[in-house]
Order: structure tokens, then C-alpha cells, then sequence
């Protein structure tokens, strides 16, 4: 019964000073409060912030998808002015597409 006499206390200034040891006793619970609130917090911006990230680089994404996916006359418009036509009027992109194609007469 002596110990459970010596838990409990007859004031909160008693409970305060928890027996001349209040400064250990209460920065341990204020490190202990800072511990649990960092790994909280933490994860949780670095979350938000990943989300963040990756939004934008799905809106970048989708906006390089769109303006990839012009008209040929505009790719072709874009080409001449990086002067990437050949001789006969093509891009490198137009001479592929055609190698793949089969010639007339051509029976393989």
C-alpha cells in the first residue's frame, strides 16, 4: 500500500512538481508529444507534396500528349521552319512511314 500512497498526490502543484522532479518528468512527455507529432506530420506533407508532384507531372504529361498529336500540316509547317525538309518537300517521319508502305509493282 506504500507504493500506491506514493503515486497519488494531495495537490496538482504536488502533481506539478512531481517530487523535485518535474523538469525531467515533463520534458520527457514534451519530447515524447514532439516524437508522435513529427511522425505524424511528417508523412503527412511529404504525402500531400508527392501528390503535389505527381499531378503536375500528369498535367505536363497530358499537355505534351495534346500539342503532340497536331495535324501532319502542322508538323510539316513546324519542320520547314526547323528547315528538317529534305529535297522532295519530306520529313524524316513522312520517308519512314512511306518505306514501310509496299510500291506499286512491288510483289515481296
Amino acid at each position: 500500500m506504500d507504493l500506491i500512497n506514493a503515486i497519488q498526490f494531495d495537490s496538482w502543484a504536488e502533481f506539478i512538481d512531481m517530487g523535485g522532479y518535474a523538469f525531467n518528468v515533463w520534458a520527457v512527455y514534451g519530447l515524447f508529444a514532439l516524437f508522435i507529432a513529427v511522425n505524424i506530420l511528417v508523412p503527412l506533407r511529404r504525402r500531400s507534396a508527392l501528390l503535389r508532384d505527381l499531378r503536375r507531372r500528369e498535367r505536363i504529361e497530358n499537355q505534351v500528349t495534346r500539342n503532340s498529336g497536331s495535324t501532319p500540316g502542322v508538323q510539316i509547317a513546324k519542320a520547314e521552319s526547323r528547315g528538317q525538309l529534305d529535297e522532295t518537300g519530306e520529313t524524316a517521319s513522312q520517308r519512314a512511314v512511306d518505306t514501310r508502305r509496299p510500291q506499286q509493282g512491288d510483289n515481296s
